[in-house]
């Protein structure tokens, strides 16, 4: 009775979030182009762009964090815990995650943040380094690629996958609802973004699922935030080649 009167109330929370959600997609777009706030203390104009693109991205997810807040309180910001990085794995046959009686998202969690990272590097080689001449910038460089590369999965996992676990989940939804919304909407988003075009949908698609799932099932932020930051390393270093 309880969890269904949970649903009853639930329905207009999860509406309102999935609409920020969604206004947010475009918003970064624009921002991309014309960030609010502006910084030009790098001499390479790169750096100051995406400096620039970070600080305005990482705005709208502490807008989104107090939207989440409004929505379900101290219970829904518990997901943002660093410290939860265990948990039961929910069995997903269908893509080969068939977990042994030993196993939880310790195990899966590193597995599947090596093999997402050296996918991504592979696709990143063949859709913006290959046939280039590239050098990299030890400084400022590898200091910004590890920079932005923590506040870009940060603020991205706040806004298209945060959002959608901790009210779905707080609200007594099926955890499917956060993991379909939060595929759907980053897929869609990376269409147009690093790796891009049908294959950067496909995978962004299926990171947004899985790293909702990493969520829900630990109840924190960790495995979604690392394997993030780890994608973007990869993304970052090759965009700063020069």
């Amino acid at each position: 009775m309880i969890q269904s009167e949970k649903r009853s109330s639930g329905a207009l929370p999860i509406m309102v979030v999935t609409i920020a959600a969604i206004l947010a997609a475009p918003l970064l777009l624009m921002f991309r182009r014309s960030p609010l706030l502006e910084w030009n203390g790098f001499e390479r104009v790169l750096y100051n762009t995406e400096l620039s693109y970070q600080l305005t991205a990482l705005a709208l997810a502490f807008v989104m964090i107090g939207i989440v807040f409004m929505l379900t309180g101290r219970e829904g910001l518990s997901y943002l815990s660093l410290s939860r990085r265990d948990g039961i794995i929910r069995p997903e046959p269908w893509i080969g995650i068939k977990p042994k009686p030993s196993e939880s998202w310790k195990n899966l969690g590193l597995n599947f943040a090596i093999v997402i990272t050296l996918v991504t590097a592979i696709v990143i080689y063949f859709q913006v380094v290959q046939g280039k001449n590239v050098s990299l910038d030890l400084f400022p460089g590898i200091p910004l690629i590890l920079a932005f590369a923590a506040v870009n999965a940060f603020s991205e996992e706040v806004l298209f996958r945060f959002s959608f676990v901790a009210v779905v989940s707080q609200k007594g939804y099926s955890p499917y609802l956060a993991q379909g919304l939060g595929a759907v909407v980053f897929g869609t988003v990376h269409y147009f973004g690093n790796p891009g075009g049908l294959v950067g949908v496909l995978m962004a698609a299926f990171i947004g699922w899985f790293l909702a799932k990493s969520m829900l099932e630990t109840r924190g932020f960790f495995w979604a935030l690392l394997i993030h930051f780890l994608q973007d390393v990869v993304i970052f270093t090759a965009l700063f080649m020069e």
